[in-house]
């Protein structure tokens, strides 16, 4: 069964790994955010076609883009309740659909074999135009915070490691960013402008560049 939800979502990159000062602004912001969730560790493996049309249209700036992922939490190396993502974006406005496939629980990720499974699987259930690809994943340690009227929520992501799946020698090489860290917020339309509103206390420059994108590449665009 799927589940879709709307919402904006605004991120920030900030070339530190000093995520302590940024929950520290968030619970002094007009806001007042908490913690919602325990920390967690968040897993994914990103698809795309052969060419790399998702990871164009993001460094294009294409306005309607659209991306594809398998999520699970936990221990890096094998899926646990994986779920399939994928998320429509315009501009800031996000539609994300999310679906489990049981069929791909407790898979060891790195083997040349389960990734051909994980293609297959994933090509299977979606029914894309163009075949798409296991083409690299994303690992790292996320902290949930929620405003305190309940309708803003906000994660900050750290300690950012990224592993190639489009080329088999580079399977077991782990890339590492530890230097950065992100901070996203995400809230329904309707919520904008109240936003916007309460978070110019906080002096922070946005990025429209996604962690998807930035480990793509060795050498990433950072943003102050």
């Amino acid at each position: 069964m799927k589940n879709k939800v709307n919402r904006f979502e605004r991120k920030w990159l900030f070339r530190s790994n000093n995520y302590l000062a940024l929950i520290n602004s968030l619970i002094r912001s007009k806001l007042f955010f908490r913690t919602q969730y325990p920390l967690r560790k968040v897993n994914s493996i990103y698809f795309d076609t052969y060419d790399y049309k998702s990871i164009r249209e993001n460094l294009d700036g294409v306005s309607n883009k659209k991306k594809i992922r398998v999520r699970w939490y936990g221990e890096k190396n094998t899926t646990k309740n994986p779920i399939i993502e994928t998320k429509s974006k315009k501009g800031f406005e996000t539609k994300k659909e999310s679906m489990p496939i049981k069929e791909l629980h407790d898979l060891k990720v790195f083997s040349l074999k389960n990734l051909k499974i994980l293609k297959e699987t994933i090509n299977s259930k979606l029914k894309q135009k163009k075949i798409i690809y296991p083409v690299l994943t994303t690992h790292y340690q996320r902290e949930y915070f929620i405003s305190l009227n309940g309708k803003i929520r906000a994660t900050i992501d750290y300690d950012l490691k990224s592993v190639f799946l489009n080329n088999s020698s580079q399977v077991d090489i782990i890339k590492n960013f530890k230097n950065i860290c992100i901070l996203e917020f995400k809230y329904s339309t309707g919520l904008d402008k109240y936003v916007r509103e309460n978070l110019k206390d906080i002096s922070l420059r946005l990025s429209k560049n996604s962690k998807f994108v930035n480990s793509a590449f060795e050498k990433p665009k950072f943003f102050s």
